[in-house]
């Protein structure tokens, strides 16, 4: 499959990204929204669908600003197309996925100068847990890295060519960035354009300095529309977006509870990078023959950032998305550097590390971890373990035999994956078991009351809003100074406020259903006598 007059060409590649997508779409609704990140934006994007207000995100019926709108926008389109469901909320994830790969591949052909190696460089973007983990959780992240990489290969071609056009494309590609999550989708193609200085021009003219004015200015008026509209709207958004949501999410780390240790890139990044990342360790002195300009550039896209990330308050994985793409370009590198019994060794390692983790997929139900899965469903690690057995076996070049196997794997555990978490609610933390429940007992239309607990999920999985009862929990500390109206308090009840400790009798006497996880406090037992049967759902008891 894998034969050199292949690689020569982006046939091969583009058989691989179809199959890839068809794969991803596969049971892509499968399991329910997660909370709490994906929930959120799922919620937010059904709101935005259903209420047309494209530039106003509102969460729980609440306007929620802590990122622009254009995830929440396309998400909203996914809705459209195919309603408002899990698979609607992920479809476009797909295609960004399916985008990031073969930008990755232009990026790795213009650099490279080679097919073959831009290929390589894509196969192992493809098969990096960490990038599959991206397009199976709502977030801004993979939209984000998307428009990054597409900056980066527009900055490339401009290099290359020196024609204006390609310049204006890269600042418009940043300010999709920007309207995507703000000045961080700026770092990583303005440090990597830093790295391309110099030593990739091909072209024998250079485009004119002056298109940087207007290209810029094209930048600031797209990338800078949204903001500006809501400042002119209520001039605190300003404080409340560029300091609180980027200069206090760096630099707090209790401003929205995401406090991670400094070392939690340096462990989670080679962790959720295998078997890639063991490779760049274990030969890395064999980096130190990269070119030069190959040397700044890999810098300037993987360690720069990787110190500044670590430095940040707030830490998700997915915030350094765009590392693992220069990281499958400096890997692709190697590889094509290593001697024969280098690659020799590392293939045998590789599939040797793919074996043990279907053997682990294989034995999941059979360990007693709470796992359960379709017997059928096991199909996928037992093809798993024979394809890995006939790579192993075949007189393959040995590049050839670690990309089939790592793509064997890869393409495997994706329809593997949405069975283990669809059949395992407790390992996405969803809502879609409550959601189920109160559709077997016809309560879908009955006023839901959920009790001290943000639960967006629950509002995407029944496709309706829902009663949020504050009790002093910090999950419903919620942002109400943007609101112009009271509408937002039919959602929102503190019930220490007695205005709506009035509305809540009033809805206690519709016969609502009253969601709660682990159990009432005392002082709040007497909600329960409006109910005369409950459920038990897990952590979760649905009363009504």
């Amino acid at each position: 499959m894998l034969q050199s007059e292949h690689l020569r060409g982006g046939r091969l590649l583009y058989g691989l990204l179809l199959v890839l997508f068809l794969l991803l779409l596969y049971n892509l609704g499968g399991w329910g929204v997660i909370e709490t990140s994906e929930a959120r934006y799922a919620e937010i994007s059904r709101e935005m669908w259903q209420s047309g207000q494209l530039l106003h995100p509102r969460l729980l019926g609440i306007q929620h600003f802590h990122k622009p709108p254009v995830t929440y926008q396309v998400s909203a389109l996914g809705m459209e197309l195919f309603g408002p469901n899990a698979f609607g909320a992920r479809f476009f994830l797909q295609v960004s996925l399916v985008l990031q790969v073969w930008l990755v591949y232009l990026i790795g052909k213009l650099l490279f100068r080679d097919g073959r190696q831009a290929l390589l460089a894509a196969v192992v973007y493809l098969t990096i847990p960490a990038v599959l983990l991206s397009a199976r959780n709502l977030t801004t992240d993979s939209f984000l890295t998307t428009f990054e990489l597409a900056a980066i290969w527009a900055w490339l071609r401009y290099k290359a060519d020196a024609k204006a056009g390609w310049l204006y494309l890269f600042y418009f590609l940043l300010a999709l960035a920007f309207l995507t999550k703000g000045p961080v989708g700026l770092i990583f193609p303005a440090l990597v354009a830093i790295g391309l200085a110099g030593g990739f021009t091909t072209a024998k003219k250079r485009s004119p300095a002056w298109h940087h004015v207007p290209a810029i200015l094209l930048f600031l008026v797209i990338g800078g529309s949204w903001y500006a509209y809501l400042m002119l709207q209520d001039p605190q958004f300003v404080d409340y977006f560029l300091f609180k949501h980027t200069v206090q999410r760096y630099a707090n780390p209790e401003t929205f509870g995401r406090s991670k240790p400094w070392w939690f890139y340096l462990v989670l990044a080679p962790a959720l990078s295998l078997p890639w990342s063991a490779i760049l360790v274990v030969y890395f002195k064999k980096l130190k023959e990269l070119p030069a300009q190959f040397k700044r550039l890999f810098i300037l896209w993987i360690l720069v950032p990787l110190v500044f990330f670590s430095f940040s308050g707030s830490k998700l994985i997915l915030y350094i998305l765009p590392l693992f793409a220069g990281q499958a370009l400096l890997t692709a590198w190697l590889l094509r550097a290593l001697s024969a019994e280098a690659l020799r060794k590392v293939t045998r390692g590789s599939l040797v590390y793919f074996g043990v983790l279907a053997v682990a997929f294989l034995l999941a139900p059979l360990l007693p971890v709470g796992i359960d899965l379709p017997l059928w469903a096991l199909v996928f690690p037992v093809l798993m373990l024979v394809g890995l057995f006939i790579v192993w076996r075949r007189p393959l070049p040995q590049l050839q035999a670690l990309l089939a196997g790592a793509l064997l794997f890869t393409l495997l555990l994706l329809p593997y994956s949405t069975h283990l978490m669809g059949h395992n609610p407790q390992l996405t933390n969803g809502s879609r078991p409550i959601a189920n429940v109160i559709r077997q007992h016809n309560l879908a239309q009955r006023p839901i009351l959920v009790y001290n607990k943000l639960l967006p999920s629950l509002a995407f999985e029944l496709n309706r809003s829902i009663v949020s009862l504050e009790d002093g929990s910090s999950d419903l500390d919620r942002e109400v100074q943007f609101e112009r109206d009271e509408r937002w308090r039919e959602d929102f009840l503190r019930l220490e406020d007695p205005a709506d400790a009035a509305r809540l009798r009033q809805l206690l006497q519709q016969q609502p259903v009253l969601v709660v996880k682990n159990t009432l406090p005392k002082e709040r037992q007497w909600l329960l006598q409006h109910f005369s049967q409950h459920v038990k759902v897990g952590k979760w008891t649905v009363f009504y």
